[in-house]
């Protein structure tokens, strides 16, 4: 059967803010999330590479973890593990029809059966559950204060990484009104550690975690005030950039400091999610596991948190899926993120004689600001279509490139032609960047799979 087909058959497409939805499905399967022991991670960029590190380190500690993300690169499967591990196909498909039934049973009650995130993320939570997962980690849907992954009232620790503007039609047209929305999963009595550098954000983040703290009578140090941690201010690091391989970062924490953690995700960028990871570690080490006296802190040991760092693995972000030439996969999709992506390059640039750029980006992101940060950096563009309904005028994303001369940007509608076209153009020592959606990376990245062609 194919699965979007089905879930399709059990849910309504689009967003719906709110957590009506999820609550109803929940409670007519029983409520069985009640019993998960959570920790929660929101964000524009990053949250899902801090997941994957957490999951990863917590593995090596002998947890028993499951991971929930979103969006997927290929399949739906991916957006559910438990210690690693992608969900079968059966598996998946008796959650679906299981959920499934509770969504057509509350449909009369919502005025319209669930979303499609309602249901996955139902179905996610029945898994866990029946997996008996130690420990789970959440990454966000979209915002956070609505998001269907927000219906546990104390997280382990939750984690805000850096804002800035992206789904504005849903979570509003400036950066405070998204910074409120990322900050409706602080929750009272849980930590807070938060990578936002932008001070309005972070002005919003820090009034909402006081006076949500303060209402639940935890604002004083003897009633127990769990930490508000911004590691921009309380942390330090520095790092040895190897490229592709990875990076070497010494870091500290209000906690305690690690010299030369081997970190396997490449970009400088990933240092402020790490020091989200290693903060969030060191906290859960010396405080314990509150109100989950079955989860034993002393796993969370300096072994174990380096074993797990220079093991993780998260699909098409900085990906070499291939060698001379270069091909790198890349998921940035809004401005901030190809701006980081852009920071990387020109760091890296001279190593490559030409960087051959295959984009696509859906319309409704702000393709142009988007852009303008590669401008400059690479020598060839082709533009290409995403595999989406919203790709729209998939064309005018060229309209960004301003300093590569006209004859150097070209259109190839179907994205595996696009990237044989730019590898068949590049030379040994060139890079071919395909990056500006998860629609067409996950797509490009199905290809390199099936035919085992990772560099």
């Amino acid at each position: 059967m194919d699965l979007e087909a089905a879930i399709g058959k059990v849910s309504t497409r689009g967003i719906k803010p709110g957590l009506q939805g999820i609550l109803s499905l929940m409670e007519e399967l029983g409520n069985p999330h009640e019993g998960l022991a959570v920790i929660h991670v929101t964000g524009t960029n990053g949250k899902g590479s801090v997941c994957a590190m957490l999951e990863r380190c917590l593995r090596e500690a002998g947890f028993r973890t499951g991971l929930y993300s979103s969006p997927h690169m290929m399949d739906y499967n991916e957006r559910f593990l438990i210690d690693g591990k992608m969900i079968d196909d059966d598996t998946l498909l008796a959650l679906l029809e299981e959920a499934g039934k509770a969504a057509k049973r509350v449909e009369s009650d919502l005025g319209k059966l669930p979303t499609e995130f309602e249901v996955l993320t139902a179905m996610a939570f029945l898994w866990f559950v029946r997996e008996k997962a130690d420990v789970v980690v959440l990454e966000v849907g979209m915002g956070g204060r609505f998001d269907s992954t927000n219906i546990f009232p104390a997280p382990l620790a939750t984690v805000i990484t850096s804002i800035s503007m992206d789904h504005e039609a849903y979570l509003g047209n400036d950066i405070t009104k998204i910074a409120w929305e990322k900050a409706g999963i602080i929750k009272p009595g849980s930590a807070l550690v938060t990578s936002c550098d932008n001070e309005e954000a972070y002005a919003v983040i820090k009034r909402e975690f006081e006076e949500i703290q303060k209402a639940a009578g935890l604002d004083g140090l003897e009633s127990g005030t769990p930490p508000l941690i911004r590691v921009w201010d309380q942390c330090r690091w520095d790092t040895d950039d190897r490229g592709l391989a990875g990076q070497t970062v010494g870091i500290t924490t209000p906690y305690r400091s690690y010299e030369g953690l081997d970190l396997s995700l490449s970009g400088t960028y990933q240092c402020s999610n790490l020091a989200d990871v290693v903060t969030v570690w060191d906290y859960l080490a010396k405080e314990g596991f509150r109100n989950e006296p079955g989860l034993d802190p002393g796993r969370l040991t300096e072994e174990n948190l380096r074993k797990g760092l220079a093991s993780v693995r998260w699909p098409c972000r900085l990906e070499l899926v291939q060698d001379k030439p270069a091909v790198i996969l890349d998921g940035s999709h809004n401005p901030d993120g190809i701006r980081k992506l852009a920071d990387w390059l020109s760091a890296h640039r001279a190593q490559f004689d030409q960087v051959l750029l295959v984009m696509g980006m859906v319309e409704d992101k702000d393709r142009l600001s988007a852009v303008r940060h590669l401008d400059g950096l690479v020598s060839r563009v082709i533009i290409t279509k995403p595999l989406s309904d919203r790709a729209g005028r998939w064309q005018g994303l060229a309209e960004g490139f301003e300093k590569v001369p006209a004859q150097s940007v070209e259109f190839v509608e179907d994205c595996h032609q696009a990237v044989k076209k730019a590898i068949g153009l590049a030379g040994e020592r060139d890079l071919v960047l395909c990056t500006g959606s998860f629609y067409l990376v996950g797509e490009l990245r199905r290809n390199w799979i099936e035919k085992g062609l990772f560099a």
